[in-house]
């Protein structure tokens, strides 16, 4: 064995609302290097976590790899922690894997030179056999590596098409405490569409599912642990309509009552008829997201998206009629974005009784059309390198202006967004839970102070008590 400890880590998240479900992504890493006997240990930082934590538990670990999982945003402050990490322990060698890696390959080695190896894509494979001695480096693919002061890179694995093959994540060494009772799964990897703004497309666009059976698997192994609630994080578990009503007849067969499903990371609406979204509600999904993205079709050609706003607002429509949670994501201020636009995508928001909407400040990533649109044109007021350290999609900061919506008219924008994100999640919780006068006017008077309701929707304690108590109201009868 190569590596025959590993310490895998999780940096900050620059989100002010941070992680507070277990990352399912570092988790099937996990849990490939404990189905192989490889001794691991995790330190999640996005929760809290300090730096002299991460030093402390090292210490007494003592890896010989270190394993960090990074996304594109806040990437400096990454490598500053790989840094220290090396200084602290020089012999050990450090990896990362994930979406930054993935999309800017060599660079990233470039950048940090205390960075010895990257893994791109699927990470099961390529990391274990980085902690295997069975093959040289030079053979593993997937893998990017150092040798004789250059940086190589072994060309892109072969996507793996039976994901059933690997485990799914059982958390061992994970505190499980740390995090809400809800558990994230995941029935799909990969997305087929062409969006202007998404990286995922550069990740793979190979679209590959479990089967139903895994799947349901996986949340029954959770269910007889007690956990009722789960989050779909899929980018597009609806499109294989066939697949999905597999997984309703499995989670029926099985007998899996009192479930609460969230589908929250954006379902594409051409990818839902009625009758599907009814089979989801009667089987325990309760709450469905979708990426509107724009408010007419001139925003949704633009971005590419390849639907209409018709089908839009038809599957937002049949998702509230049927009775789910509907929770709305818009992208406010992308190129060729009119203020006029933006009124349009205000409209949409409150013709539907929605529980929530995102209107998010687009925050172009590298790699991506939009990135390099505003690139060429010169519409960055901050450069990339900056805003992509500094800059959430959750903040009144924009990173770029246009012709059509220059710099303090965004502002002016995205402000504007935020109290109508505001004034709609403070309409559903007096749906929920404001019949009584005095609870109406407790929520009234949280949702006008910004801070208090940034730091209930990013306290763990708070969380909980707030998914215990939406549960009981709307599955325990």
């Amino acid at each position: 064995m190569r590596f025959k400890k590993v310490l895998l880590v999780s940096p900050p998240s620059p989100s002010f609302f941070g992680g507070l479900r277990v990352p399912a992504g570092i988790g099937h890493i996990a849990q490939v290097l404990y189905d192989n006997a490889i001794d691991y240990d995790y330190v999640d930082m996005r929760i809290g976590y300090s730096l002299r934590y991460l030093k402390k538990k090292a210490l007494a670990f003592r890896p010989d790899l270190i394993g960090f999982s990074m996304i594109t945003l806040g990437y400096k402050t990454g490598y500053k922690i790989i840094s220290e990490m090396k200084q602290l322990l020089p012999t050990s060698k450090i990896v990362t894997g994930g979406h930054h890696i993935t999309i800017l390959r060599e660079k990233v080695l470039q950048e940090c030179r205390d960075i010895d190896f990257g893994v791109v894509f699927d990470g099961e494979e390529t990391i274990l056999e980085l902690c295997k001695d069975e093959m040289t480096y030079e053979n593993i693919k997937g893998l990017i590596f150092r040798k004789d002061g250059q940086i190589v890179f072994n060309g892109d694995r072969p996507l793996v098409k039976d994901l059933d093959k690997y485990a799914f994540p059982k958390y061992v060494n994970f505190n499980m405490k740390d995090y809400s009772r809800q558990i994230p799964v995941h029935f799909s990897r990969g997305c087929v569409y062409q969006c202007t703004f998404c990286p995922n497309k550069l990740l793979g666009r190979q679209y590959r599912t479990y089967s139903p059976k895994y799947f349901v698997g996986e949340i029954e192994y959770w269910y007889e642990k007690g956990i009722r609630q789960f989050a779909i994080d899929d980018d597009n578990f609806a499109l294989e309509k066939e697949k999905v009503y597999k997984v309703c007849d499995e989670i029926e067969k099985r007998n899996l009552k009192g479930l609460f499903i969230r589908c929250s990371n954006g379902f594409r609406a051409d990818s839902v008829d009625r009758p599907l979204l009814e089979r989801m509600k009667e089987i325990g999904i309760r709450e469905v997201s979708f990426g509107v993205d724009g408010g007419n079709n001139k925003v949704l050609q633009s971005l590419k998206k390849g639907e209409t706003i018709e089908t839009i607002e038809r599957a937002i429509k049949d998702a509230c009629e049927v009775g789910f949670d509907v929770k709305l994501f818009i992208i406010t201020g992308t190129p060729h974005e009119t203020a006029h636009d933006i009124e349009d995508s205000i409209r949409l928001v409150k013709k539907y009784p929605v529980a929530r909407v995102d209107f998010n400040n687009p925050i172009p990533y590298p790699g991506t059309e939009m990135f390099d649109y505003i690139k060429e044109h010169n519409l960055f007021v901050i450069p990339p390198e900056d805003y992509l350290n500094s800059v959430s999609d959750e903040e009144p900061i924009p990173v770029f202006e246009t012709p059509e919506l220059p710099k303090e008219e965004r502002i002016k924008i995205l402000k504007r967004c935020r109290k109508v994100e505001k004034e709609v999640t403070k309409n559903t919780a007096i749906r929920m839970y404001g019949n009584n006068p005095v609870t109406r006017f407790l929520i009234t008077y949280f949702f006008s102070v910004t801070l208090f309701e940034k730091l209930f929707f990013n306290n763990l304690f708070f969380r909980k008590v707030f998914e215990f108590i939406r549960y009981k109201k709307l599955v325990v009868k």
